[in-house]
């Protein structure tokens, strides 16, 4: 018998890279660059673990490739805590500057490497910069034919998605099957759509307004998909030299990140 009083949960989920990993800042860290960075990946994980683990809150890892193959025992401990594992694909590449067969050997370049650390197979993925688009979308077939059950990629926001797209989780279809899509939460205005699943909308936003929009969501029993980076966590980390708008969206009030999301973690049920 189910409990139709019970409450929705929210999904939450973690884009697992390094931060280094700054999509379009090729010119600035190369990838060729990036075995001589200093990683801070794991400490900066085990930081989202342990705020997880005391809650009992389960989360969506999506693991970059690179991130697996360099740190397996870090995939083993996300894994161990009951969390989900999933791909971010492998180079941090964005899916519209890739080509159909280049994106598939990248796709299962990175399950190869995460299936061999857990033994399970990997049935999610997310784009880096949700860069499944309006010119990608051909990518969607790719993810049905390799056996993915779901993505995360579509964002319904005018500068990196569409902002006519659907903002709660929707079934769509392709050429080769179906997937299940989970969509970033956002706030509707007149003009535009407010990017608030974030870490960026986390910190830039009124927390009352994120609050709101969840509660909105719930009330309308649907759940608001959230996605944080390991990066966001690490105020006092490294940083690179990019344009004063990067800096602004990559770095601005990142202390505010781990305490506004523990207000989260109290304030509504999370899962995967």
């Amino acid at each position: 018998m189910t409990d139709d009083h019970a409450p929705i949960k929210n999904i939450l989920t973690i884009d697992v890279e390094d931060w280094f990993h700054v999509c379009g800042q090729e010119h600035v860290v190369p990838e060729r660059a990036w075995p001589r960075m200093e990683s801070r990946v794991v400490e900066n994980t085990r930081k989202i673990l342990d705020l997880l683990s005391p809650r009992g809150v389960k989360a969506t890892f999506f693991v970059l490739g690179y991130v697996a193959e360099n740190h397996p025992a870090l995939v083993e401990e996300i894994a161990k805590g009951g969390h989900e594992i999933a791909t971010h694909g492998y180079s941090h590449r964005r899916v519209y500057e890739m080509s159909a067969e280049s994106f598939r050997e990248d796709l299962l370049r990175s399950t190869a490497i995460l299936s061999g650390i857990t033994g399970a197979p990997v049935k999610g993925y997310r784009a880096p910069e949700w860069s499944i688009s309006d010119k990608s979308r051909w990518a969607l077939g790719v993810l049905q034919q390799e056996g993915f059950l779901y993505d995360s990629s579509l964002a319904p926001l005018s500068i990196i998605g569409n902002q006519d797209l659907p903002r709660t989780p929707y079934r769509l279809t392709t050429e080769k099957g179906s997937l299940r899509e989970f969509p970033p939460l956002v706030r509707s205005t007149q003009l535009v759509n407010l990017p608030l699943a974030g870490g960026w909308g986390l910190r830039i936003f009124p927390y009352g307004l994120l609050r709101s929009t969840i509660r909105e969501m719930n009330e309308q029993s649907q759940p608001a998909t959230l996605y944080f980076h390991p990066r966001e966590f690490d105020p006092g980390g490294p940083r690179l030299g990019l344009s004063r708008l990067m800096q602004f969206v990559l770095y601005a009030r990142l202390e505010e990140t781990e305490p506004r999301f523990i207000r989260l973690l109290e304030d509504f049920p999370f899962s995967t």
